[in-house]
């Protein structure tokens, strides 16, 4: 994991957030960084306390994820939302498109 950049969606969430503990419990992961998109301030500032940079933005947010997405060695999405006929979000992360 060398110097290598993780750029993750659904961290805060139960698949996501063993994904990112495995990553941080990996000898070399003090050597990478780790990005990761989330929702709200409470749980940015959860992550920031770990160690992982938190990115304020919503799936919605297309240029925030590009961005991040660009600037990353490695991306990892795992966000999913259960309700797809109400969620705009739940619609972009299944099909990619608004």
């Amino acid at each position: 994991m060398s110097s290598t950049k993780f750029f993750i969606t659904g961290a805060t969430g139960y698949i996501g957030g063993t994904i990112l503990d495995r990553l941080l419990s990996h000898p070399s992961a003090s050597s990478g960084s780790f990005f990761a998109l989330v929702r709200s301030e409470e749980k940015a500032k959860k992550l920031k306390e770990a160690g992982i940079t938190p990115i304020l933005g919503s799936l919605s947010d297309l240029d925030i994820i590009e961005k991040a997405a660009s600037e990353a060695d490695v991306v990892i999405a795992m966000v999913s939302l259960i309700v797809l006929s109400i969620c705009k979000d739940a619609y972009t992360n299944v099909l990619g498109e608004l």
